[in-house]
């Protein structure tokens, strides 16, 4: 059975929330979680999470009006992606990011069932790209960019420098008010990885070592699907000797790309994602500190209260008198 979807419009999802997909996405057929961050400088950043029960055509017939600049970066899974009512089909790897303009067209994706689908991607008008451009570059440089972007769909591989700035941008929120000048930094400093990564040729090194990189891309894939996990669920249970055997690779292979491609140790990624989910309860109100602790993975209060403070310089109880710093759009 092939279920087929339209969909949503997330250009109005407020920054910084994720966005329910339930009223688009009935839950017999599947699930949508978006999380959206946007910048004053024009680009907006969303962390896609889907999955479907059975194959799924999803479609939309045009961009809500908007010339964009679209860089779309596939963590987990194989997709083949329509552009322009299926005038141009791309196939697109685990481990690839590809870079289009969306002038308001069709794009429909095909989706296996049983499947999660991870995407990431930064979004910007046409006009902006084109400032950004004339900005930093020579005339050369300008017109090779518009050839490569403005009028067909360009892949490059997703480095290492790639994997650690998406990483650092999920992990804004540790800078409180601070948080929207890095995140636009970090945007920045993302597009400039893509760019360098098309304009010097990494485009052709997919196809000439498809069958060399295909089992490393892999093993990104992997590792990136498990950091998505401690993002997101980051009080589960999370030991390397049973996470490695789950992803059929050695301890000191995983150990070492996780931290090739985050810059930091798996358990040390961890206990930061613990410490600030801990944070953003405490922060919210809802809870208690105790409470906040417990759903966060920590059973040991006199522990959490320690590296709580050496992480925030405030203990817990403190820092849930404080006022929460107000969210603005970065």
């Amino acid at each position: 059975m092939k279920n087929q979807i339209v969909v949503p419009n997330v250009y109005n999802s407020s920054p910084d929330e994720f966005f329910d997909g339930t009223a688009f996405i009935p839950k017999e057929i599947g699930d949508l979680k978006l999380l959206r961050k946007e910048c004053r400088n024009q680009i907006v950043y969303y962390d896609w999470n889907l999955s479907f029960k059975d194959k799924t055509f999803a479609s939309r017939p045009d961009n809500f009006g908007k010339d964009e600049i679209q860089i779309i970066f596939n963590i987990n899974q194989k997709i083949d992606w329509q552009v322009d009512s299926a005038h141009e089909t791309v196939n697109m790897l685990p481990g690839e990011v590809c870079v289009f303009r969306n002038k308001n067209y069709a794009t429909s994706m095909n989706y296996e069932g049983d499947k999660n689908f991870q995407f990431k991607s930064l979004q910007m008008t046409t006009d902006f790209f084109e400032t950004l451009l004339s900005r930093y570059f020579d005339s050369d440089k300008i017109e090779m960019g518009k050839s490569l972007f403005l009028t067909h769909v360009t892949k490059t591989a997703i480095t290492a420098d790639m994997y650690k700035v998406l990483s650092e941008i999920d992990s804004a929120e540790k800078y409180h008010e601070f948080k929207g000048v890095y995140v636009e930094a970090k945007m920045i400093e993302l597009i400039a990885l893509v760019l360098h990564g098309i304009f010097y040729n990494k485009t052709s090194l997919i196809e000439r070592n498809k069958t060399i990189a295909e089992g490393n891309q892999s093993d990104i894939a992997q590792v990136e699907t498990l950091h998505h996990r401690i993002q997101f669920n980051p009080a589960d249970d999370y030991k390397v000797p049973q996470l490695a055997i789950n992803l059929s690779m050695s301890e000191s292979k995983l150990t070492r790309l996780f931290r090739s491609l985050y810059g930091t140790s798996i358990h040390q990624y961890i206990q930061d994602q613990r410490l600030e989910n801990a944070a953003r309860l405490i922060s919210s109100k809802e809870v208690n500190v105790s409470e906040a602790a417990l759903q966060s993975g920590y059973t040991n209060m006199s522990w959490f209260s320690k590296e709580f403070q050496k992480k925030f310089g405030l203990s817990p109880k403190k820092y849930s008198m404080m006022k929460p710093p107000v969210t603005e759009n970065c």
